[in-house]
């Protein structure tokens, strides 16, 4: 169906052409009534002709408004009191032929109800007034003409208008309720014209949404199904799984049809791994979800995606390393529906790492046993008394000796790290007094930073801040800290170490004025042979292992690390350590949605 196409009655046409008239129309029923009445006059002999000449006048006349009611028509012209002039005419006209055939007796007296009719069907009550008049004076031309002596004769010239005044009121009524009725009539079709041109619009992008609905409904399903690198699993708040791509079939070997029966996301989990998550206090019995994943959960309902690495279990029971990314999906008006898992198997990037790290550890084992052997020569060179050096020969054999210790320490932090990873990192712990490990590595680090032309200064309390630390790994740190913010401050500026207690532990932080960091490096400053692009623009000496080595230090001691820097300002680490000791393992990974 078409909104330009719309069906109409076969009649509804000639409805149109009858509700609204012509002019000629209207006087048509007048002039042949008068026609006919003129034939009648003529052609039948018993017919009283008492006036000839008024009988000619009123033809005439209705003859004379017929031909001008027929140019109205062709011009257009329906109303106006123009056109109200023809049946005017027609009523004097009509009482003329009256007149002309016997006044009151004459057989044509009831042709004065046709103007009458046209009259009194005009809108607005001063037609009924007009009747009035014009009747009067139509049935009073006889007297007009011929006075009579009789009363009763002017008495009916009276009675007769007001008759044909009472008809043309009642015509004037029900001509008023037709048109209202028509009025209403065509409203209501105007209506329902336009709601069917509304609905078929609607109808019209009812079914280009649905095409589009199709279109985007065939992309996702395409793009879903294309997801085989990586397990998109959809749950509902309870966990349960709403939705499952082939990536998840190919991962965990659970075909989409059994994933949605009823199944819990939980169940590929490693409850032990999940229990890193709880909270003494998060346990509801009435909730069949794993705590731990609820606890995700959680995290994620707070307004930031989580990122877990954590061990997944496939339906066969083999345990696949994964990193999994927790976030919530809602609808367009923000209600939330449950929660989208993503799980990337990190197998290879495991094995690449483990590959990695022993490649690391074994070339640092085979490089620090010719170093040690060169350094340890070297030594005997410079302090043999049978064959001493000269001068130059003393500068050369320092320069030698530098740089094997550098590549020596460079080993160690290699080593290090490799420990770091590979998870053999041991803490020997005994009651440290933090004060004065502050105040020790600053002093260590005076003599560069005096070279250096920069301020160094050690805020600590008077009172010793004590706690079960390695103290030889947390003066590491410091050190590391230091270096850094002496090499990365120019001359005439300051690095602060500070120490004092906050919620519960103890923070320790090293503040410069130097360079700064750009705040969209800041999040890889802990990643290993990482260097800031103010180190390398400013040539800052440095491999990108000593912010790897100083959070390491801290995420073994259960504590945390984070730093604050803005470029051409300076930058603050700060590392917290807890009066109880935690383990990194049982820290949550979370990124802030950016």
């Amino acid at each position: 169906m078409n909104a330009d196409h719309i069906d109409v009655p076969a009649d509804r046409g000639w409805r149109r052409f009858f509700d609204n008239p012509t002019p000629l129309m209207k006087q048509g029923p007048t002039a042949i009534a008068v026609g006919v009445a003129a034939l009648l006059v003529a052609a039948v002999p018993g017919i009283p002709m008492t006036i000839p000449a008024a009988v000619a006048v009123g033809v005439v006349a209705v003859a004379a408004v017929t031909l001008l009611a027929a140019v109205y028509a062709a011009r257009g012209v329906f109303d106006g009191w123009f056109v109200m002039l023809i049946p005017i005419v027609d009523l004097l006209g009509i009482g003329a032929l009256r007149a002309g055939t016997g006044g009151a007796s004459s057989l044509f007296s009831s042709l004065v109800l046709l103007p009458v009719i046209w009259i009194a069907a005009a809108p607005g009550i001063r037609q009924v007034f007009i009747v009035g008049v014009f009747t009067s004076i139509a049935l009073l031309m006889p007297n007009l003409i011929d006075p009579p002596e009789d009363a009763v004769d002017w008495l009916r010239g009276v009675i007769g208008p007001l008759v044909f005044a009472v008809v043309g009121a009642i015509v004037n009524e029900l001509a008023r309720l037709h048109r209202l009725r028509t009025a209403q009539a065509e409203a209501r079709t105007t209506e329902r014209t336009a709601a069917l041109a509304s609905a078929e619009q609607v109808l019209a992008q009812l079914r280009e949404s649905e095409h589009q609905y199709r279109a985007l409904s065939e992309s996702f399903t395409s793009l879903w199904n294309s997801i085989t690198g990586q397990a998109v699993i959809a749950t509902n708040n309870c966990g349960t799984i709403t939705a499952w791509n082939p990536g998840a079939v190919r991962l965990l070997g659970m075909r989409v049809r059994e994933a949605l029966d009823d199944v819990s996301v939980d169940r590929f989990f490693d409850p032990e791994m999940l229990e890193q998550f709880v909270d003494s206090g998060d346990r509801d019995p009435a909730d069949r979800l794993h705590p731990g994943l609820r606890a995700l959960f959680e995290e994620a309902d707070s307004g930031r995606s989580v990122i877990a690495d954590l061990d997944v279990r496939t339906v066969g029971g083999s345990a696949v390393p994964a990193r999994v990314t927790v976030s919530p999906y809602q609808d367009a008006d923000g209600s939330r529906h449950g929660y989208l898992l993503v799980i990337t198997d990190e197998t290879r990037a495991v094995e690449v790492a483990r590959m990695k790290d022993e490649f690391v550890g074994m070339i640092s084992h085979e490089l620090r046993t010719p170093l040690s052997a060169i350094i340890g020569f070297l030594d005997l060179l410079q302090n043999d008394p049978a064959q001493p050096l000269t001068t130059e020969q003393q500068e050369f054999v320092a320069i030698i000796e530098r740089n094997a210790q550098r590549l020596l320490n460079l080993v160690g932090d290699l080593l290090f790290t490799a420990q770091v990873e590979s998870g053999r990192f041991p803490l020997e712990r005994t009651d440290a007094d933090l004060t004065t490990l502050v105040r020790d590595a600053v002093a260590s680090s005076q003599p560069h930073a005096r070279g250096a032309g920069i301020e160094l200064i050690a805020e600590v309390p008077d009172a010793p801040l004590r706690t079960m630390a390695d103290a030889g790994r947390l003066g590491q740190a410091l050190d590391n800290l230091l270096s850094n913010a002496i090499k990365f401050t120019p001359s005439g500026g300051r690095v602060t170490a500070a120490v004092h207690e906050r919620d519960g532990g103890i923070e320790l932080s090293v503040r410069d004025t130097g360079l700064g960091i750009p705040e969209d490096e800041q999040g890889m400053l802990f990643t290993r042979f990482f260097r800031a692009s103010t180190a390398t623009r400013n040539a800052v000496p440095g491999v990108g292992l000593g912010l790897t080595i100083t959070r390491a230090i801290v995420l073994a001691h259960g504590g945390t690390m984070d730093v604050t820097s803005k470029e051409g300002v300076g930058t603050e680490f700060r590392m917290f350590l807890p009066t109880a000791p935690r383990t990194e393992a049982l820290q949550i990974i979370t990124t802030p949605h950016s």
